[in-house]
């Protein structure tokens, strides 16, 4: 017998299916994927912290990779990799907590870091560019204090 209650599990019960296959089929549609590594460094030396990011030209995607006590780096995102095409890339210090006062809370700001210049701090005034391939891509963040 057909029950308003077997109706509305029905319904649900297909709500769902249909959600979760929607949900699934997003990340199929990302096509290729790679990754990149490398390393940061400040006129010659490793940049020891802070955060490489990256930001598609036309996407709007990125990821980002903590920088290592050696420089190194590793971006991909959370579903695994970074879709192929071309990124523009920043390099971001660290945040630290920040003591505002006796009766303020304590906030984040990021760390002084001379060896990151303000320029790189932005994607759009770093001057770095990397064109993301399929698997394992390679690129070495040099930075200066040129203007």
């Amino acid at each position: 017998m057909i029950t308003f209650k077997n109706i509305i599990l029905f319904s649900a019960f297909n709500m769902c299916f249909v959600l979760s296959a929607g949900c699934n089929s997003g990340d199929a549609d990302r096509g290729p994927t790679g990754e990149l590594v490398g390393t940061v460094t400040f006129e010659g030396d490793p940049v020891t912290e802070g955060v490489v990011q990256l930001t598609h030209t036309t996407k709007g995607v990125g990821g980002t990779g903590t920088i290592g006590p050696d420089g190194s780096f590793k971006v991909n995102t959370a579903q695994g990799g970074l879709p192929v095409g071309e990124y523009q890339i920043s390099v971001i210090p660290p945040m630290v907590e920040v003591d505002s006062g006796p009766n303020s809370p304590k906030s984040e700001s990021p760390k002084e870091m001379p060896n990151i210049p303000q320029k790189y701090r932005s994607p759009s005034t770093s001057g770095f560019k990397v064109d993301i391939q399929e698997g394992e891509n390679t690129f070495d963040v040099k930075m200066d204090n040129k203007k």
